[in-house]
């Protein structure tokens, strides 16, 4: 008779005890069921929230960091200094960045709001726009904003947000060339009548002080800046009306005004503007700004935003980057508010894996105790076994079958039970977590939100996240629990294997007699 035969002859003839290692094993099993499918189902939530949001990654400046160090320079020399010569996104590591494989397309972009010469802009409609056009002359007010971007392959375009429907978008031989030429949207043709290889006029001086500039011998019309319209596009971008800020928008906040250009060219516009503004108005500038200064804060974004290939490279992305950036420079993915969002999450996930880790060492130190306690009473079992020529690890094998045996029932047991509890007890537990998260907030859940004033990260609410997490015993779960059983039964049978191997069988038999 082989050790597997042996196992199962007594399991059955010692019921009771099989029974109650059973029971032990099944309570074992559901504990660790509801702990590791509330841990899944936690994890499942943020990764699939985190599917669901835009891959961008923004390379910009940590103002809060740099402005609590310049607040605390106690020269008043050395902290205006600091002020003036401020952190700024660096050209050079920003486009050593956009090498990275996961990026599939960057905006290195700078916006203005400018003026429209003799060009109408896509009304909003609202109460702000109609109390301009009531007291403003519309036609010299900046009703557009220019977006002037160092690359032609645009984060839009790679989304499908932008697409052309006439022409063609500039190219890199236009931004090397520093070429007069423009993009605009479909909208914003249309209210002109405009068609590609038109033309429009833009400035980005002040139309109200034309008197100063005429008194100072300049002619204002030589800043104006004229655009060959080369590409119309659509966009999927718009304004929502029922948002809080529509009521005081401005046109030029309207995606549908936007013109899209090289930075080069809007660079040079911006600097044959600074030149002229700093004779004419002076005292607007530091006596320190210069014409490298102009061109610094013209061709220098706020930010330079990365479109990724993965919304779940986005955290290694900025591990990899983070280290190489500089002082008050930083990758950011939103992540602080990711991880506020996911705090409840976090919490179950990590009080439901200390709960399977006590479960799992409880079970591993019962299971060796009540075999260590048994193996008393089968030292003569094991003594003929020993005479007859079974060896030792032989005789464990059978103890560790026995034990396996008995594990699988149990689990087996567990998983139907499990499966049934697992949904009610996973969303008790989130609802208790919630709550108690809610006492130590100031604001409500729904505050937290993945956004930002551009647009370019996705909005997500605590709600959203949460309405992802599900708890349920998927084949997987089942299996790893028959693993897991596996293990604890393995390290439980170490105890008695070592009381075996020093067993005598001569002398266990003369005891016996």
């Amino acid at each position: 008779m082989n050790f597997f035969q042996r196992a199962i002859r007594y399991v059955k003839r010692k019921s009771a005890k099989s029974f109650l290692l059973a029971i032990t094993f099944f309570v074992i099993g559901n504990l660790v069921i509801l702990g590791l499918g509330v841990s899944q189902a936690a994890d499942n939530a943020k990764i699939l929230t985190r599917k669901k949001m835009r891959a961008v990654v923004s390379y910009e400046v940590d103002y809060e960091a740099w402005w609590d160090y310049a607040d605390n320079i106690e020269d008043s020399e050395e902290r205006e200094a600091a002020y003036r010569n401020g952190p700024v996104v660096q050209k050079e590591k920003a486009l050593e960045i956009a090498k990275d494989e996961r990026v599939l397309a960057f905006n290195y972009m700078v916006n203005d709001a400018v003026y429209g010469i003799d060009l109408e802009f896509v009304p909003l409609g609202n109460d702000a726009e109609k109390e301009l056009t009531d007291s403003e002359n519309t036609s010299v007010r900046q009703s557009f904003m220019v977006y002037a971007n160092l690359q032609p392959e645009m984060l839009e375009m790679a989304e499908g947000t932008f697409t052309i429907l006439e022409g063609s978008w500039y190219t890199q031989q236009d931004i090397d060339g520093a070429r007069p030429v423009c993009c605009i949207t479909k909208e914003l043709a249309d209210q002109n009548a405009l068609h590609v290889g038109d033309t429009i006029t833009i400035t980005s001086v002040n139309q109200n002080n034309k008197q100063d500039y005429e008194n100072a011998g300049y002619n204002i019309e030589d800043l104006n800046l004229e655009l060959e319209v080369i590409g119309i596009y659509d966009t999927k971008e718009n304004v929502d009306p029922n948002s809080e800020n529509f009521k005081w928008m401005s046109s030029f906040e309207s995606p549908k005004n936007r013109i899209m250009m090289p930075l080069t060219t809007y660079v040079e516009h911006k600097i044959a503007a600074g030149e002229m503004e700093l004779t004419v108005h002076p005292s607007w500038y530091d006596p320190n700004y210069t014409i490298d200064d102009i061109r610094k804060g013209a061709e220098t974004p706020n930010k330079v935003i990365y479109l990724l290939d993965d919304p779940l490279n986005v955290d290694k992305f900025v591990e990899d980057h983070s280290g190489s950036l500089g002082d008050f420079l930083r990758l950011n993915a939103n992540n602080e508010t990711f991880k506020k969002m996911a705090r409840p999450l976090d919490s179950m996930s990590f009080f439901a894996n200390i709960v399977v880790w006590i479960v799992v060492i409880n079970a591993i130190i019962i299971i060796s105790l009540v075999t260590a306690l048994t193996l008393k009473t089968r030292e003569y079992e094991i003594g003929v076994l020993l005479s007859m020529g079974v060896s030792k690890p032989i005789i464990v094998v059978q103890l560790f079958v026995e034990l396996v045996l008995l594990a699988f029932l149990g689990f087996g047991l567990a998983s139907v039970s499990g499966s049934i509890m697992a949904g009610n007890v996973g969303n008790l537990v989130l609802e208790y977590q919630t709550s108690s998260e809610a006492k130590y907030e100031d604001n409500d859940n729904d505050s937290y939100f993945f956004a930002s004033s551009d647009s370019y990260f996705t909005e997500v609410s605590q709600d959203d996240m949460l309405s992802e997490y599900h708890v349920s015993v998927s084949p997987l779960l089942i299996l790893e629990i028959f693993i897991l059983g596996t293990g604890v039964v393995l390290i439980a049978i170490v105890i008695p294997s070592f009381m075996i191997m020093r067993l005598n069988p001569k002398q266990i038999l003369l005891e016996q007699n």
